[in-house]
């Protein structure tokens, strides 16, 4: 993994907020002629937003949960910059985010992957939730994880 990534909690509209919406734009929305500025990013307020930077302060990964219930929250938005996939950051972004949702007392994790990225959530323990269906104009499968 690259050297020097740190983790950490970041503010809704904070400037580190604020640079995940442009990585996340670039990485998830752009790819399908889609923005997510046309989303109500307001609506993320009550989420928790984990970014990951370099030793320099730069952004490169970010995540967020959104709590569904007392229990359960749901992992969305994940996005590691293209110069440093493959280098373990999303797999520690991910236990990161795993251990502090455990510590705030949920006992379940869900995602909706894209087909591409399913095998990446299944090497770290989630397992496939019934068959594909559309979001973002694209195929999604739901993946499960119990903490």
């Amino acid at each position: 993994m690259q050297e020097l990534i740190e983790f950490a909690i970041v503010a809704h509209r904070s400037p580190a907020y604020e640079q995940a919406c442009l990585l996340r734009d670039e990485m998830l929305r752009k790819p399908l002629g889609l923005s997510l500025f046309d989303e109500d990013l307001d609506a993320e307020s009550g989420f928790i937003h984990i970014a990951a930077r370099d030793h320099s302060g730069t952004l490169q990964a970010y995540l967020q949960l959104k709590p569904v219930d007392a229990k359960v929250i749901k992992m969305q938005q994940v996005a590691v910059t293209a110069h440093l996939q493959g280098q373990g950051i999303g797999r520690a972004l991910v236990e990161f985010a795993e251990a502090h949702a455990r510590s705030a007392g949920y006992t379940e994790i869900i995602l909706h992957a894209r087909g591409e990225v399913m095998s990446f959530y299944e090497a770290l323990g989630y397992r496939k939730e019934g068959d594909s269906f559309l979001e973002v104009t694209i195929p999604h499968f739901k993946q499960s994880k119990l903490l």
